[in-house]
């Protein structure tokens, strides 16, 4: 138990499904360079996901979760996973896939992923806090990384892989909102989510349209996964994941099985 709460909470495996997504994306789109872009996706999302830990552990005092008095317990452990995150993906970047214009992007992306949880001004919101748009931010990130950065370092022009692209941001969409399920605790009114508007139960059913919505992309996209079994499970199983969602939860529901099935997405993507 003690080893799946490191792996899960220090955001190890989240990083591992994110790289993996990346890696499988970047096969199927042709880049040569898919086993940097898979490490480089897996440490930029330990840095980003543990800095916004970091940003966020004042919000820690006044909650009680599991993962809460985890993460609290273990700051210097987040602190230096952080910096091996933020070493591990420059490092990959200057010296496996070489400088490219893409630079600027990931260098916007990143920015983008700390001011989710960073605030500029005492009086201002943090990006996951402004109403409406969180799931949305996380889902385009999610999308931007595995399918278009991946592109548009062997693409002559700036086309958008959009089925691909689609996919992977309603799959992603549909696995966060069981996450605003579990924070709706948390989370104040001000911030408009989903499960804040419509409910758990219509929440669940607007979750599972962004599962439909997801599988439907990537056939458009890949007429042939239909014959893939690991397709239907995939999806199968995530509905289940979704319909089980509830604010008594364990913390490991959420951040372990549901941030793992990620996993079997993107072995989904790798074997069409």
């Amino acid at each position: 138990m003690r080893i799946l709460q490191y792996l899960i909470y220090s955001n190890i495996l989240v990083s591992f499904s994110a790289g993996l997504l990346a890696y499988s994306c970047a096969v199927k789109l042709g880049n040569p360079h898919y086993i940097g872009i898979g490490f480089m996706v897996f440490f930029a999302t330990l840095f980003i996901y543990n800095i916004q830990r970091i940003l966020r552990s004042g919000e820690i005092k006044v909650k009680s979760s599991d993962r809460h008095h985890w993460l609290e317990n273990h700051t210097f452990l987040i602190k230096t996973l952080a910096g091996i995150g933020i070493i591990g993906s420059i490092a990959i970047y200057f010296t496996v896939l070489g400088w490219n214009i893409d630079f600027w992007f990931l260098a916007f992306s990143a920015i983008i992923g700390v001011l989710y949880a960073m605030k500029i001004h005492p009086k201002s919101m943090a990006l996951r806090d402004v109403p409406y748009a969180k799931i949305y931010l996380i889902a385009a990130q999610w999308a931007l990384v595995s399918v278009y950065w991946p592109y548009m370092r062997i693409a002559d022009s700036t086309d958008f892989p959009i089925g691909l692209g689609l996919s992977i941001f309603f799959f992603i969409l549909a696995a966060t909102v069981p996450f605003d399920i579990r924070d709706l605790v948390y989370d104040k009114k001000h911030k408009s989510t989903i499960p804040q508007i419509f409910g758990v139960k219509g929440s669940k059913g607007i979750a599972l349209v962004f599962a439909g919505l997801s599988a439907l992309s990537l056939y458009l996209f890949f007429p042939v996964v239909i014959h893939l079994w690991l397709f239907y499970l995939c999806y199968f199983v995530l509905g289940i994941l979704i319909v089980g969602s509830q604010t008594t939860r364990h913390e490991m529901y959420f951040s372990g099985i549901i941030d793992g099935w990620i996993i079997v997405y993107a072995l989904v993507i790798y074997f069409i």
